[in-house]
């Protein structure tokens, strides 16, 4: 079936196979095939899926009240201003076509598409009862190139990406954008990788919001220790210039995360943690301009017992805090991740 080119049906009968395996061995082998045919299937294909109950579904206020425009006393904060509760439903798709593939280049066509919207718990509709869950909601739609080349000392690549695409908020266009970036990874040691990133983003604001153009970078670190675990460590700058004060403002975070080889009980875990800093110089809620610093970590457990056709449920659970010099920005966020991986 692989060789006479329905690799991508092929793919689906194979986590049939694994599925239905008598025992170990006959898995193994059918989840070996699986990979060697994606391997030689130029189309690449992956959804996701995934519902977030959370504290705070529009990243509203942490507080009932808050300082404005420099004055002596506060306002209190209603409606969409405030943290409303509900739950997050994602649903995405990215596929991408391999154009060229030798053992120098490879080349990818790219298509994403992704849309996330919201319900409202009881407590929040309390809080704003005119809002809705699909206010906030997020689509997005965007195709793309990307490019990669393997230099000549055979443990480095380069690459570079283009990609256009749209935004939607609420059911409207928010922004179209041209993105355009590179990349260098190296092998750095026998076990560890290092990879550098540099992007530029133009935005075209649509229905009354601001045109923005944000430079970000980034350089990470990975490496498997002796014990199997695997730490990657990142640093990463955001620039972002707009004639509008709240698109206008510099970014920087700084990450960890750390997975662990051998499961606790049933889960196989990964702990993540970042700190960020945002700077906006100008504000037009208060002379001093706009800082925030934003604390976040999770855990993340697969559960590779219950397996079914080859995808493995994952659970997140995630805590961040912002803390602002305008009370208006200050947010605190608890939240828990249901999703679906590949256990290939």
């Amino acid at each position: 079936m692989s060789s006479a080119g329905r690799r991508t049906s092929a793919q689906l009968w194979l986590r049939r196979a694994i599925q239905l395996a008598p025992n170990d061995a006959l898995k193994d082998r059918a989840a070996q095939d699986l990979r060697y045919v994606r391997a030689q299937n130029p189309w690449s294909t992956s959804y996701t899926f995934s519902i977030a109950p959370s504290s705070n579904i529009n990243n509203g206020s942490r507080n009932e009240t808050s300082e404005l425009f420099d004055l002596p006393f506060e306002f209190e904060l209603g409606g969409e201003a405030r943290a409303l509760s509900g739950v997050e439903f994602l649903t995405g798709l990215r596929t991408q076509y391999r154009v060229v593939s030798n053992s120098r280049k490879r080349t990818d066509l790219l298509l994403g598409l992704s849309h996330r919207t919201y319900t409202l718990s009881d407590e929040a509709k309390k809080i704003a009862p005119d809002v809705d869950g699909s206010d906030f909601a997020t689509s997005s739609i965007y195709v793309g190139l990307q490019e990669n080349y393997a230099l000549s000392s055979g443990k480095a690549q380069l690459g570079w990406d283009f990609g256009i695409g749209r935004t939607w908020y609420g059911g409207d266009p928010l922004f179209d954008y041209t993105r355009i970036g590179a990349s260098f990874r190296r092998a750095a040691g026998p076990r560890g990788l290092l990879d550098l990133s540099l992007r530029r983003e133009g935005q075209d604001g649509q229905n009354g919001r601001d045109d923005a153009t944000i430079w970000t970078a980034r350089v990470g670190y990975g490496m498997a220790l002796g014990n199997g675990d695997r730490l990657l460590l990142s640093l990463g700058g955001t620039d972002s210039r707009s004639d509008g004060d709240y698109l206008d403002y510099t970014q920087r975070e700084i990450a960890a995360r750390y997975s662990l080889a051998k499961p606790v009980g049933p889960a196989q875990l990964d702990f993540g943690l970042s700190y960020s800093d945002k700077r906006h110089d100008e504000s037009s809620l208060t002379s001093d301009g706009r800082q925030e610093h934003s604390v976040q970590a999770t855990v993340t457990a697969a559960l590779p017992e219950l397996d079914f056709y080859g995808f493995i449920p994952t659970l997140t659970f995630n805590a961040e805090r912002t803390e602002a010099n305008i009370d208006l920005y200050e947010t605190e966020t608890y939240g828990v991740q249901l999703g679906i991986r590949s256990a290939f």
